[in-house]
């Protein structure tokens, strides 16, 4: 009669648990990069708003004046709010502006901030 051998139950569990955390370890990296590709993606956005609200302040026929403006825009797929705050300088000809972009699906995360400066044509 021959004898065949196989695996013994401790070393098929041993085997199990090994795979188990494995897998786990797995899982639990992947959802990090999908947070990560996420946040990623939001502040990259977000700085392309900062700069384009900047720019379109530069570029503004009329100097700004002091002072802080909110607002909702629209930009791929996604709601955003934009705070401008302009504060005077020591020169009356330059304003420095803190542009600040939030996620309007979240409270208070900021999801990116700019300043610049504005000067008089």
């Amino acid at each position: 009669m021959t004898r065949t051998r196989g695996f013994t139950l401790l070393e098929v569990m041993v085997a199990l648990s090994i795979f188990a955390v494995c897998a786990l370890v797995l899982l639990q990296q992947s959802g990090r990069n999908a947070r990560q590709a996420h946040l990623l993606e939001t502040r990259t956005l977000a700085s392309w708003i900062a700069a384009n609200e900047l720019a379109q302040l530069q570029l503004a026929v009329e100097f700004p004046s002091a002072g802080q403006t909110e607002s909702e825009v629209r930009f791929a797929r996604r709601d955003w709010i934009v705070v401008r705050d302009l504060h005077t300088t020591a020169n009356a000809d330059l304003l420095r502006a803190v542009i600040v972009v939030k996620a309007a699906s979240r409270d208070n995360d900021i999801a990116y901030q700019q300043t610049g400066f504005l000067g008089r044509h």
